[in-house]
């Protein structure tokens, strides 16, 4: 198995990596997911769920989207009421490309229970198992020379780093993030993200 995209499908499934200004930042972007999609062990972007746990049944490509969306309107908002500047290409690239990794991390699971949605069963795969998340993602940005900024944003979205950045825009994709998973876990009766959050 193997999923086959071009540069018109990504911009079907990601409208938002036209927004991307610098034409070489979004190259590297399309560039990055035609590959990592090109060895994913799955016949469909649409079937790969979005984590293993209470968003199994959610598709991975609507919780990157609604990341993507949330934090260019956190920083929009941001911006325009408090004139905080922040570097619009590298949050839309580090957005579209936070959990790309996730594609190759999870494989089918043809012995697994239904999801009760559109996605469809999954396990981890020998990279999930053996390879934090989000270092593959990191590791294509660099294979592409694209910023630093960008892979820093990438590896530090995640609570499997033990690094975490002071960038604005890493707040934006952090908080998105965390807002778009509990928006999925809280209707399935789950334990947002907010409930798990640590007082003091």
């Amino acid at each position: 198995m193997t999923i086959e995209l071009d540069e018109a499908e990504i911009a079907r499934l990601f409208p938002e990596i036209n927004e991307i200004k610098d034409p070489s930042l979004r190259r590297g972007v399309i560039d990055i997911w035609i590959e990592v999609a090109r060895e994913a062990p799955w016949d469909r972007l649409e079937d790969i769920p979005k984590n293993l746990d209470y968003e199994r049944y959610r598709p991975l490509l609507g919780h990157i989207r609604g990341v993507t969306r949330m934090a260019m309107a956190l920083a929009e908002i941001a911006e325009r009421e408090h004139g905080t500047p922040y570097n619009r290409d590298h949050l839309i690239a580090a957005c579209l490309l936070h959990d790309v990794s996730k594609i190759v991390e999870v494989e089918p699971d043809p012995t697994g229970k239904p999801t009760d949605g559109p996605a469809l069963p999954a396990r981890k795969s020998p990279i999930g198992e053996k390879i934090q998340h989000a270092v593959y993602a990191t590791h294509k940005i660099f294979e592409k020379k694209l910023p630093l900024d960008v892979a820093h944003l990438v590896l530090t979205h995640t609570h499997a780093s033990n690094h975490r950045s002071k960038s604005v825009e890493a707040a934006y994709l952090f908080y998105a993030d965390f807002a778009d998973s509990d928006a999925g876990i809280v209707p399935v009766g789950g334990k947002s993200f907010a409930q798990r959050w640590e007082l003091g």
